[in-house]
């Protein structure tokens, strides 16, 4: 647990400080690729002494786990063997498929870790931790004009922190982190995490990711449908107050002075092609085009690997890049193959909503985080980024825990206005201030009646 925690922040400022401190490579690697490489064997090395824990809970992202690591050494091993990739590019198709490997290998290692309540609250918690520091940075870049040299020539001012570090990758990662805080503020009561969910969503806004900002507008029609359609009860607005309000201050300062011009060329005028969303439909008609049309049969089954995919989308688009999409990455890294390890890695998340109330707010956050990563994921690809696809899963992991475990704890009423009450999951500290307060009774044995009992008094 102490090693996740580390990980969730250290990594992240490392993502950051690779090309503010570590401008230069290190054996063809930056200093966050080495912190992951050097993390591997230890994490390895840890998984040997874990506690068995819930084999229900663990074996989908064991299940995951194994299927992607045989799946991509196989695929691999057909191009390698076949002639089909070249020496200068065979170590850059594995660097890829090591990332993604690695971050599935975090969602078992939490899976297999965060199972108790306090567990799974504790590395929620750090990973917030890890996503503030990383969103205070992102504002600091953004007011001191660094990390978005490239956005300048549009005329519109962004940042996603240092040079060189990916606007997605952040927006990514701090984007469901944003969800993760405001179901932590509802589940404790407590407003300092809905001023950090609004923080987190300024610095996703000032990234001025183009995803991000659908996969904003997509999380939020899905929380106003759940409240309108599922929530019962529905649970109190008041701790939020402060997220609207921060989030509608800073609006109206910020389009008092920009006004809307910079949306308006953030969406209109590509940064570095001259058209609309970077060529992206350009890329996925590629890609739709050659695995339906031009694939051989064992390459419409099986793909043509990542290294493949930059020379065929230069052929429709004239640009070397991969699909900005995971779907149509992982289409043609393994044809139906890896449409089926896609949508099995988010099968795998989704499931943990399955047993949830749906007028839970942990249900409600689940869809917030799988929509807003999903979103992001089929319109600009997030798999290659380690930290973004662990920091996504383990959130996913960590509320599912706390709403499965928070149920099962000993539960307190706090007695207010005639009629009305509140339960809240039992928590030492707070039974004992409260009991000083003269607000709470407590059920010794937990019955109906007794709560009846109560009640009725």
């Amino acid at each position: 647990m102490v090693g996740l925690c580390v990980f969730s922040i250290v990594n992240p400022l490392l993502a950051q400080a690779a090309f503010f401190l570590f401008p230069h490579s290190i054996g063809g690697m930056n200093i966050m690729q080495w912190f992951q490489g050097l993390c591997l064997p230890l994490i390895l090395a840890m998984l040997l002494i874990l506690p068995a824990g819930c084999v229900e809970f663990s074996r989908p992202f064991s299940r995951l786990l194994l299927a992607y690591v045989i799946a991509f050494g196989l695929l691999h091993l057909r191009l390698v063997s076949g002639g089909r990739v070249a020496a200068e590019t065979a170590s850059a198709e594995r660097m890829v498929y090591f990332k993604i490997s690695f971050a599935l290998l975090l969602w078992y290692y939490t899976s297999r870790v965060a199972q108790s309540y306090e567990s799974a609250r504790r590395l929620l918690q750090w990973i917030l931790l890890g996503a503030f520091i990383s969103a205070v940075w992102v504002l600091v870049c953004y007011f001191a004009g660094m990390g978005g040299a490239h956005y300048v020539s549009a005329g519109v001012k962004a940042t996603a922190g240092s040079e060189g570090v990916s606007g997605k990758g952040v927006a990514g990662f701090l984007l469901p982190a944003a969800g993760a805080a405001v179901y932590l503020a509802l589940h404790e009561g407590a407003c300092r995490w809905a001023l950090w969910a609004s923080l987190l969503l300024v610095a996703v806004f000032v990234t001025f990711d183009r995803s991000a900002q659908v996969a904003f507008a997509a999380g939020l029609s899905w929380i106003a449908a759940w409240w309108l359609l599922l929530a019962r009860p529905r649970p109190s607005a008041r701790i939020l107050l402060p997220l609207v309000c921060v989030a509608m201050l800073l609006g109206a300062a910020y389009y008092a002075h920009y006004g809307t011009e910079e949306l308006i060329a953030r969406w209109t005028h590509d940064l570095d092609r001259g058209e609309v969303g970077s060529g992206r439909g350009t890329f996925y008609a590629t890609a739709w085009n050659w695995f339906w049309k031009d694939s051989s049969t064992m390459d419409f089954l099986f793909g043509m690997g990542y290294s493949n995919i930059q020379p065929l989308m230069f052929t429709g688009s004239g640009a070397f890049r991969h699909t900005h999409s995971d779907l149509f990455d992982m289409l043609l890294i393994g044809g139906m193959a890896g449409m089926v390890l896609y949508f099995l890695m988010l099968y795998t998340i989704i499931a943990l909503g399955r047993d949830l109330a749906r007028g839970g707010m942990a249900f409600a956050c689940l869809g917030v985080l799988v929509i807003s990563f999903g979103a992001m994921s089929l319109l600009t690809g997030l798999m290659a980024f380690p930290h973004t696809v662990y920091a996504f899963g383990a959130q996913c992991i960590c509320i599912r825990v706390l709403a499965v475990q928070g149920a099962e704890q000993p539960r307190a009423v706090v007695l207010g206005e005639p009629g009305r009450f509140g339960e809240y999951p039992y928590r030492q500290r707070q039974i004992r201030t409260r009991r000083r307060r003269g607000a709470l009774r407590l059920d010794p044995e937990g019955s109906a009646d007794h709560w009846a009992g109560w009640g009725s008094q």
